[in-house]
C-alpha cells in the first residue's frame, strides 16, 4: 500500500526535479570565466533635465567593482559586477511623486562600463527615457520604463542631456 505513493513520488522527483538538479550541478562544476584585469572603475557623469520649467543638473560618479562569479541556468557562470553612486544616493532620482512612486534615471549597466559586454557599440543608454519604481507597504513591487513623451506630459520632466564617461577597455585573462 505504501509502495505506490512512494513510486509516484520517486517518478515525480526523477521526471521533474532531476533535470534541474543535473543542470545546477553541471553549471557549478564548470570552470569560472576569466577574471577581469581591471576590477574597479569610477565613471563621472552629468545629467541635465528640466522639471516644471526649472532646469536642474545632477553630477555624480558611478563606481563599479568586480563582485566575483555568479551562475544561473540561463547564463551559466558569469562575472558579477556591483555599482553604487559616489554621492551615496541609491538612485539618480528625478522626482518623488509620492510615498509609493519615484522617477529615476538609470546610469546603465556596470558590465558596460567595465568592458564586459561583447557588443559595447550596440549598447544603448535609456536616455531620454526614465524609470518608475513603485512600492506598496514599503516593499518594492514594480519597476517600469517611462518613455520621454509620458515623462513630459504626465510628470513635466524633460531630459535634456546625458553625458556619461565612456566604458573602459578591459582584459579577461585565464
Amino acid at each position: 500500500m505504501l509502495g505506490i505513493p512512494l513510486l509516484v513520488a520517486f517518478v515525480f522527483v526523477v521526471y521533474f526535479a532531476l533535470p534541474w538538479i543535473l543542470i545546477f550541478i553541471g553549471i557549478h562544476l564548470g570552470p569560472n570565466p576569466p577574471r577581469p584585469e581591471i576590477t574597479y572603475g569610477e565613471f563621472p557623469f552629468r545629467l541635465e533635465y528640466e522639471i516644471n520649467g526649472e532646469r536642474k543638473v545632477i553630477q555624480d560618479t558611478l563606481i563599479c567593482e568586480f563582485d566575483g562569479f555568479g551562475a544561473d541556468e540561463a547564463n551559466g557562470k558569469y562575472r558579477k559586477w556591483k555599482d553604487r553612486l559616489a554621492s551615496g544616493n541609491q538612485r539618480i532620482t528625478l522626482l518623488k511623486v509620492d510615498q509609493t512612486k519615484e522617477i529615476y534615471y538609470s546610469p546603465g549597466s556596470p558590465d558596460y562600463y567595465m568592458g564586459d559586454l561583447k557588443d559595447t557599440e550596440g549598447y544603448r543608454h535609456g536616455f531620454p527615457n526614465a524609470l518608475l519604481i513603485e512600492r506598496r507597504d514599503g516593499k518594492f513591487t514594480s519597476n517600469r520604463l517611462i518613455r520621454a513623451d509620458e515623462l513630459l506630459n504626465k510628470y513635466h520632466i524633460n531630459l535634456i542631456s546625458w553625458n556619461p564617461s565612456p566604458p573602459i577597455k578591459n582584459n579577461f585573462s585565464e
